[in-house]
């Protein structure tokens, strides 16, 4: 029990930075809002404790569900019980850093080759910019650390153990839950590509969905092999390589 609780400890201290940072940044898109009746500070506050309780909700799951179904992280579950695993984090460091490196080229070369130049202007230019006005330590923090918590740890975990009461092969109820999970990821975002001002479009969603369920792929394969911090490392590299090229192509 005690172990449980400093694994889960450990889970929601690495998303606080992710968190603030989000936070803060919702909180100034959203003051200015004609609807808003909220000061900046209560706006942020609002974010922070919505996302904190949905961190916890998904540190709670996957610990619980997790187990079940075979989805866990080695080296946090050691640290949790008062050991270090530095073998096992050196090889999710290591992995995490290949296939981060393949997972953000992939994309980056998808993006700027078929997918940037097909869509229109106005959806590239909001989305772009929002991209940069969130800021590289925000995406790294939030998208590379507590999106992973929250969709590969949390709902990844839930999702396998539901699939696992249909089939009894953990294989076919990881690429279930995967594709699953992965797709919601992608449809996640969007509701804030729109808001951002990008126009709706096939090639917006197909490219959304499919470009977050490359990451959801690449990501969910390495915490089901190896373990969490291995899928952490993956997404924090693929905003960190795209970053240069957002920089070169800006107003382009």
């Amino acid at each position: 029990m005690y172990s449980t609780l400093i694994l889960a400890l450990i889970l929601v201290a690495i998303c606080m930075p992710g968190v603030w940072l989000m936070s803060k940044h919702a909180a100034t898109n959203l003051v200015d809002k004609p609807d808003n009746r909220l000061p900046k500070q209560s706006l942020f506050i609002v974010m922070f404790l919505q996302t904190i309780i949905i961190v916890n909700l998904a540190v709670s799951a996957g610990i619980y569900f997790g187990r079940k179904a075979g989805l866990t992280d080695p080296f946090l579950e050691g640290l949790g019980s008062g050991k270090l695993n530095v073998t096992n984090l050196i090889q999710q460091a290591g992995i995490g850093i290949v296939a981060g490196i393949i997972c953000a080229v992939v994309w980056v070369v998808s993006y700027y080759a078929f997918i940037r130049p097909r869509l229109d202007t106005a959806t590239v230019l909001a989305s772009e910019q929002a991209r940069q006005q969130l800021g590289l330590a925000a995406r790294v923090a939030s998208g590379g650390i507590t999106e992973e918590i929250i969709f590969r740890w949390g709902l990844l975990s839930l999702t396998m153990w539901a699939v696992l009461w249909i089939t009894t092969s953990q294989t076919i109820a990881f690429w279930i839950s995967i594709v699953i999970t992965g797709v919601i990821f992608g449809l996640a975002h969007l509701p804030g590509h729109i808001a951002q001002g990008c126009v709706r479009s096939p090639l917006l969603i197909a490219s959304t969905v499919l470009g977050n369920l490359w990451v959801s792929i690449i990501c969910g394969y390495l915490f089901w092999q190896f373990g969490i911090i291995a899928a952490i490392i993956v997404h924090m590299l693929f905003h960190i390589i795209w970053y240069p090229w957002e920089l070169r192509y800006r107003n382009r």
